[in-house]
């Protein structure tokens, strides 16, 4: 009984990686795109992988080919509704392919906890495969028979990263202003920590934690921790809109005390526009209080809006994004009415390394104040990462800052350097 149980939770990861090479030699009338997620399916990085397979389909592709390689991809991020029905529409389109898709159907119905679908599905794949098929069908078979109804196991994804450097101005103000007991600059460490699972379900939901905390050798009054946990609900409207919308609550401490506890709500749009642009839109809104008399001055309200285009090729990445942001708080001097252009590059260099950069221009208005105060602040950011052994990423960042602002205790500049390990699990 041990042994089948095993070969059951084995078969549907081998069986979905050698079966994506039986149809990709019927390629699509989008090589590149193809071609593209090809590699990032080969790399592992299934969900631009999908991303690279929909902007192909959105562009006018339409193969059994590519519409089995969207499922596999689905299937490996853990979005067993939607490789079903990807599954599902795949048998009925295309009758060659009707026992291999019927088979990859079974095995999401299984991972979904829905048996008796799954023993149909596998049993049009035994009737009508080839040999090799029908002995996987006939041994999927066999171990639905023999094995109880358990619980699929958790399956989590991840992500954790850490990182020493310097920061020349942990305050974000004037240093001139600070007082002799407060450190301008001061050696950082800070940690990273962010997990993901996906709940099956007929609208799927995903469980995002994430965790951060950084500490200042020089100056703890400005060490952090933050907490955040969102549950976002997922639909697809189409072949080319996705949707998720849901909840969260975000905790954060300063210099030790509890600083900023937030519940949010938030709702994400995202569509694919040709064969390798991505359009998305998001809103947040936020109501925000602290646990600490002394930072009651933050108690409100924030929202954002935000809006996002992105182009994928198979070694680049570019990225322009617009934000704009409203706040409402107890104090207006933390209450500003904020503009936020940024455009993102990320570069493969060759072998191992890649390269990225990016530029801010942000604009902030205090207009609740006696004497308004209005800020523009500029950053420049530069990081290099390099592919180590079992996963691992060396990561090397600087980032400089100016912030002019009306007020002379708001105007600064600031660098931050810092090298760290970091690792997908």
């Amino acid at each position: 009984m041990i042994r089948s149980f095993r070969r059951l939770a084995w078969r549907p990861v081998v069986a979905a990686f050698l079966l994506v090479g039986g149809v990709a030699g019927a390629q699509p009338r989008q090589p590149d795109a193809f071609a593209a997620g090809s590699a990032a399916f080969q790399q592992g990085d299934y969900a631009r992988a999908l991303r690279l397979f929909e902007d192909a389909r959105a562009a006018g592709a339409d193969t059994a080919a590519l519409e089995y390689n969207i499922g596999v991809c689905q299937y490996r991020l853990g979005e067993y509704v939607l490789a079903e029905a990807t599954f599902g529409e795949l048998a009925a389109r295309y009758p060659a392919f009707r026992a291999l898709a019927q088979y990859n159907r079974g095995l999401a119905l299984l991972a979904l906890q829905r048996r008796n679908e799954a023993g149909v599905a596998f049993g049009v794949a035994h009737a009508e495969g080839d040999e090799r098929l029908a002995a996987l069908a006939a041994s999927a078979l066999t171990d639905l028979a023999e094995t109880p109804e358990t619980p699929t196991a958790a399956h989590w994804m991840g992500y954790f990263s850490a990182a020493v450097g310097h920061d020349d101005n942990v305050a974000l103000v004037d240093q001139l202003s600070l007082p002799a007991t407060v450190a301008a600059d001061s050696a950082l460490t800070e940690l990273l920590g962010y997990a993901s699972r996906k709940f099956a379900a007929h609208v799927p939901v995903r469980l995002d934690l994430s965790a951060y905390a950084v500490r200042y050798a020089d100056d703890h009054a400005f060490d952090q921790d933050s907490l955040r946990a969102d549950a976002l609900f997922q639909w697809t409207l189409g072949r080319a809109w996705r949707l998720e919308a849901g909840p969260y609550f975000a905790n954060s401490t300063l210099g030790g005390d509890g600083f900023e506890r937030t519940l949010g709500a938030q709702a994400h749009a995202l569509r694919t526009v040709g064969e390798r642009l991505t359009f998305d839109v998001r809103f947040f809104y936020d109501d925000i209080d602290s646990p600490t008399a002394r930072f009651d001055f933050i108690a409100g309200h924030r929202e954002r809006l935000r809006f996002g285009l992105e182009r994928n090729d198979a070694d680049r990445r570019l990225r322009v994004a617009y934000e704009f942001e409203s706040q409402d708080r107890a104090d207006p001097g933390v209450s500003p009415e904020r503009n936020r252009l940024t455009l993102n590059l990320s570069q493969r260099t060759g072998g191992r390394w890649f390269i990225d950069g990016g530029v801010a221009h942000r604009t902030s208005r205090y207009d609740g104040l006696a004497v308004p105060r209005n800020e523009r602040l500029v950053e420049l950011t530069v990081g290099a990462r390099r592919e180590l052994n079992r996963g691992w990423l060396l990561n090397l960042d600087y980032r400089w800052a100016d912030n002019d602002s009306n007020v002379a205790l708001f105007g600064y500049t600031s660098r931050r350097v810092t090298a760290g390990l970091s690792r997908a699990f």
